[in-house]
C-alpha cells in the first residue's frame, strides 16, 4: 500500500513565484502540502506527490486564456488522471488538495473518476475517449460509450479497454476556496462564457461529493467579495451517484477571516492563510497523512493582522457579493474558531455582517 498525493495549486500560482514588491518567495497552500508530504511515513509506507502548477501560469497568451478563460482546466484534470493511472496499485490511498480553480480541478478530477472508472497505463490513450464522454454525459449505451469499451476494431480484436477498471477511493480531498462553478473567475472570462459559446462553459464538470470521496474538508474565505470569485461549497443532500443513495462520508467546510489569497495563501503575509493550512493538514493527518512538522514549523497564524483587500475598480463596478455562511442544506459548514476570535476582540474593527448574521 502507498498513498498518492495529488495537488493542484490556483489560477496564475506557481510554487517559485517571486514577489516583485517583497523579493520573496510566497508559496500558496497547495505548495506548502506537495512539499510537507513526507516519502515514507514511520511505518515505511510510501507517499507519492504530484503537484500541478494554476492554469494562466505560462507566457502572456496564456495568462489570458487560462487565467481570466479557464483554457487549460480540461487538460489539467487529464494529466492528474494519467499520473493516477500510472502508479496505482490495488490497497492504495488517495489524496487530493487544491486552491481556487486547483480546488475545482481535482473535484472535477474526483468527478471524472466517479464517472469514468480508471484504466490501466497500457491504455492511457483511451483517455482523451473517456474525457470526450465526460464531457458530454455519454455513459453506458450512447454510441460513443459503447463503441469506446465494447466494439471490435478493425482487426476484430477486442478493444482494450473492454470494461471499466475499480477507481480507487478518495481517502481524502482537501480544497481551499473553490472558484470556477462558471469557469475562470474574472470579468473578461464571465462575459466570454455569457456570449462566447460553449467552447468557454465549464459546467459539465462534475464537482459534487460522489462514493469515491471517504472525507471531505472546505476552507472558505469569509471576506471574499468578488462575484466572479463566488465559492462553490458541497453538500451531502446533492452528491453524485444512483438518485436517493446517501453520501456516506465526513464533510466538514469551516469559514476563516479574510479574502480568496488570505486562506488559500499567496500573500508576502501568509499568517492567516496558515489557520487554514493547519486545519486542513489537521485533518488528513488523523486519517494518516505523513507530514514534515520541521518544515510546517515556520508557517506559524495570527488573528490579529490587517486583511487584504480584493475589490479593485473593475470589480467594484459589478458591485460586491457577500458570501452567505450557513445556508447550503447538508453543507456541515463552521466558523473557524480563529474567525470567531477575531469578531469578539473587534481587530481591526472586524465585523463582517455575513459573519454576523450566520447560520451556523
Amino acid at each position: 500500500m502507498k498513498r498518492i498525493i495529488v495537488c493542484a495549486d490556483g489560477t496564475w500560482n506557481i510554487r517559485d513565484r517571486l514577489d516583485a514588491r517583497t523579493n520573496t518567495r510566497r508559496p500558496t497552500n497547495v505548495t506548502k502540502v506537495a512539499r510537507a508530504v513526507l516519502p515514507r511515513d514511520h511505518q515505511g509506507t510510501s507517499q507519492v506527490v504530484y503537484y500541478h502548477l494554476g492554469v494562466g501560469t505560462g507566457n502572456a497568451l496564456d495568462q489570458i486564456t487560462g487565467g481570466a478563460l479557464g483554457r487549460g482546466m480540461d487538460h489539467n484534470i487529464r494529466e492528474m488522471y494519467r499520473f493516477v493511472a500510472y502508479n496505482f496499485e490495488p490497497g492504495d490511498e488517495l489524496y487530493l488538495f487544491g486552491f481556487s480553480r486547483g480546488a475545482y480541478t481535482v473535484r472535477s478530477l474526483a468527478g471524472f473518476m466517479h464517472f469514468a472508472g480508471l484504466v490501466s497505463k497500457a491504455e492511457d490513450y483511451y483517455v482523451p475517449d473517456l474525457y470526450e464522454c465526460y464531457q458530454h454525459g455519454w455513459g453506458p449505451g450512447t454510441p460513443k460509450w459503447d463503441h469506446l469499451f465494447k466494439e471490435p476494431n478493425r482487426k476484430g480484436a477486442v478493444r482494450v479497454v473492454d470494461r471499466r477498471a475499480e477507481c480507487p477511493p478518495i481517502r481524502f480531498i482537501g480544497v481551499w476556496d473553490t472558484v470556477g462553478a462558471l469557469g475562470a473567475p474574472g470579468a473578461l472570462g464571465q462575459l466570454l462564457r455569457r456570449f462566447g459559446g460553449a467552447r468557454f462553459d465549464y459546467r459539465f464538470h462534475e464537482v459534487r461529493l460522489n462514493p469515491l470521496i471517504q472525507n471531505a474538508a472546505h476552507a472558505l474565505a469569509i471576506d471574499e467579495q468578488r462575484k466572479p470569485f463566488a465559492p462553490t461549497l458541497w453538500s451531502t443532500q446533492d452528491c453524485a451517484g444512483p438518485p436517493g443513495t446517501p453520501w456516506r462520508g465526513r464533510l466538514q467546510q469551516a469559514w476563516f477571516a479574510g479574502v480568496h489569497s488570505d486562506v488559500g495563501g499567496g500573500y508576502d503575509d501568509d499568517s492567516l492563510a496558515n489557520h487554514a493550512l493547519h486545519w486542513m493538514l489537521g485533518e488528513a493527518r488523523e486519517l494518516g497523512l505523513a507530514l514534515d512538522d520541521a518544515y510546517l514549523k515556520p508557517f506559524g497564524s495570527r488573528a490579529d493582522i490587517e486583511l487584504h483587500q480584493t475589490m479593485s475598480p473593475m470589480y467594484r463596478l459589478m458591485g460586491p457579493h457577500q458570501r452567505p455562511i450557513g445556508v447550503v442544506p447538508g453543507g456541515e459548514e463552521s466558523v473557524h474558531p480563529s474567525a470567531l476570535e477575531r469578531l469578539a476582540g473587534q481587530v481591526h474593527g472586524y465585523a463582517p455582517a455575513n459573519l454576523v448574521a450566520r447560520r451556523v
